[in-house]
């Protein structure tokens, strides 16, 4: 019984102190062990044990112990537990660890980029690969997640990249070449913008990219910062395209930035050129109002020019030169309009606008045109300009032939005339008129025929050849534009003579300047309309005749002249009568007995010399009308065409009428 007591104790002993040794070797950084004196107090325990000596059937256990001690007790004798473990050091090796099926773990320490190649492409995918000869570098990696093998082509792109490498699979072959050579190899193109339709799989790729909203010079300047090292792009920018060789996953991400910078976001703030073809107005009017809205411009000013004459040549004429509006930057207020690099021109031979702007502003620029490029409105007016003749019972005038047979509607009075006036028909009854009426230098009344009283007595005075139509002209002017008609000829009158000689015993050289003047019927009309119908009507009437007078031996052209200035308004359709202008003409009225009278010397004694004074209104007939459309002018010009068909068609039977007569006869008399 104490020997197996005793033995028990012994191989207790022993299995505490290869549980101490084993812990030393475990912990190398530990501290040193304990004296021997600490560890010999431990088999004191045993005294604990000896009531147990009539048990001993329960110390059995205790013999298996031994067998389980057994792996411990070999061990002790490879480790040494006063020697410190070393810290590892760095090496240049590949390693790698195979975790799970299909996971791999990386270890690159400064590993040739060769050794790293090798273990990808070799150990792991097990592809077939050729490394061109310029490919150098070095690679540092490791992994502390697992990676699975699906993804270790796509790592190995990123790392290759780094170094400025790319991977081109051809027909299984792998071929490991420098970026800048993609471009020259068979790598696979992509043609489009749609980042998400590009897969990464680690290859080189060749992406065509179509440009929609920006220059392609522009994507290629925010693209290049962004390309893989050794990576290319090139600007196509006749058909604004830009194409990129690179590897898969960087052209993805580029795709991204040229999502994000060509869209209609950044269109809307991109000046672009916009023509506008201007319909019913002039470009270059248009291009004023808006140059002086957004841009500030001032208005166009005009310089006005004189050219000197001699005392004796006719008025000297006066020119307008318009001048450019000077644009002094955006106005106060008009950059909250549009951008400072908006620019407008106008083109006058195609009438039309050259816009420079956003977008946006162009949508501004352009509803403000549509409101000024309206239809322009147009005023129809009919004249009649003519001449009555005033014998006994018109010699003081038609004004005062009518008073008592026709009513006008008074308008207005001429401030110049000198005549009459209807409206204080009263205050004139004190005006002697046969002492006034030779004093009417100018239209002495205008007032409104609203029953065509006037024509009508025209036309009687027509009948009895008093009347003297000088012209009946039918003017189309636009709205606030000048519209002249002239209906005459060009007198050759001379403006100066002047003398030279060119020497002794010639005769001297006379040189002439002769200057051309009008002569006839000239009506200068610049109408006005209002929102309410009425027409102000700028009026500038002429009638001129050529005479000849004997000077310095010389028959000289001169000139007798009517002419009158006005402002009136009237309504649409609404006819205003101009009168009181008359006029003297002596002349001498020849008269005696046929063939004896023309005798020359001996004609005096058959016949006799009269002094004629002819005396001559004139009266001058304006009715506008309104055009504001297309239809209200065909109306117009349909009503014209109608009148002048009537009256060839009675000139036509005035002419037949005879024959027609003698016809007749004939076919009784037959």
């Amino acid at each position: 019984m104490y020997r197996i007591l005793t033995l028990g104790l012994l191989l207790g002993l022993l299995a505490h102190l290869n549980t101490e040794v084993l812990f030393a070797a475990q912990e190398p950084a530990a501290a040193p062990q304990a004296p021997a004196s600490n560890i010999i107090k431990k088999p004191v325990q045993p005294i604990q044990l000896q009531p147990v000596q009539t048990q001993p059937v329960q110390l059995q256990p205790v013999q298996t112990q031994p067998v389980q001690l057994q792996p411990t007790i070999q061990q002790p004798p490879q480790v040494d537990p006063l020697q410190q473990p070393q810290p590892a050091g760095p090496t240049t090796e590949t390693k790698q660890t195979l975790l799970k099926k299909g996971q791999v773990s990386f270890h690159f320490d400064d590993a040739d980029i060769f050794s790293v190649i090798q273990t990808i492409f070799g150990d792991i995918l097990k592809v077939n690969y050729l490394i061109d000869s310029k490919v150098s570098g070095k690679v540092n990696f490791r992994s502390v997640a697992p990676i699975s093998k699906e993804d270790v082509l796509p790592l190995m792109q990123i790392i290759l990249r780094l170094n400025g490498i790319g991977i081109v699979e051809d027909g299984g072959l792998y071929r490991i070449i420098p970026i800048a050579d993609i471009a020259r190899e068979p790598s696979p193109v992509g043609l489009g913008r749609e980042y998400e339709k590009v897969k990464t799989v680690g290859k080189a790729l060749i992406q065509v990219i179509p440009v929609k909203f920006i220059q392609s010079s522009e994507l290629v300047k925010i693209l290049t910062p962004f390309l893989s090292a050794n990576a290319l792009i090139v600007d196509v920018s006749k058909s604004n395209h830009v194409i990129i060789a690179d590897t898969d996953a960087n052209i993805k991400r580029l795709l991204q930035f040229v999502d994000i910078f060509d869209s209609e976001t950044v269109k809307k703030t991109t000046p672009q050129v916009f023509v506008y073809p201007v319909q019913n107005s002039k470009s270059k009017d248009v291009a004023n109002i808006l140059q002086q809205i957004f841009l500030g411009a001032k208005p166009a000013s005009t310089t006005t020019t004189t050219t000197p004459a001699s005392p004796t040549a006719p008025k000297p004429a006066i020119s307008t030169v318009p001048q450019q509006p000077q644009v002094t930057g955006i106005a106060k207020g008009a950059e909250a309009i549009v951008s400072e690099v908006t620019k407008i021109f106008p083109d006058e031979v195609a009438n039309s606008l050259i816009i420079l702007a956003t977008p946006d502003d162009y949508k501004t620029i352009e509803e403000t045109i549509k409101k000024i490029d309206t239809l322009p409105r147009q005023v129809m007016i009919e004249a009649l300009i003519a001449e009555v003749t005033l014998t006994d019972e018109l010699h003081l005038g038609i004004e005062w032939s009518l008073r008592g047979k026709i009513k006008f509607d008074q308008k207005q009075s001429l401030s110049t005339s000198t005549g009459l006036n209807f409206g204080n028909l009263q205050g004139n009854a004190t005006t002697n008129p046969v002492t006034a009426a030779p004093k009417l230098n100018s239209f002495s009344f205008m007032a409104t025929d609203a029953q065509n009283a006037v024509r009508t007595f025209l036309s009687a005075m027509a009948v009895d050849n008093k009347l003297n139509v000088l012209a009946s002209p039918h003017i189309l002017a636009l709205d606030n534009k000048e519209a002249k008609i002239q209906i005459g000829e060009k007198v050759p009158v001379f403006s100066s003579v002047s003398t030279a000689t060119t020497g002794s015993g010639t005769s001297p050289i006379n040189t002439s300047s002769v200057q051309y003047q009008d002569a006839g019927v000239i009506l200068d009309v610049t109408p006005q309309i209002n929102d309410g119908g009425l027409i102000s009507l700028k009026i500038k009437q002429t009638v001129s005749t050529a005479k000849t007078k004997p000077i310095g031996g010389v028959d000289q052209y001169y000139f007798v002249t009517r002419e009158f200035s006005t402002n009136l308004v009237v309504q649409d359709g609404e006819t205003i009568v101009l009168g009181g202008l008359i006029s003297e003409d002596n002349s001498d009225d020849r008269s005696g007995l046929p063939f004896l009278s023309r005798i020359p010397v001996l004609g005096y004694l058959f016949g006799k010399t009269d002094k004629v004074k002819t005396r001559k209104e004139l009266i001058v007939l304006l009715t506008p009308y309104v055009i504001k459309s297309q239809q209200d002018a065909q109306d117009v010009s349909s009503g014209y065409i109608n009148r002048t068909k009537q009256l060839n068609k009675k000139a036509l039977q005035k002419t037949l009428a005879p024959v027609e007569k003698e016809s007749a006869t004939e076919a009784k008399e037959k």
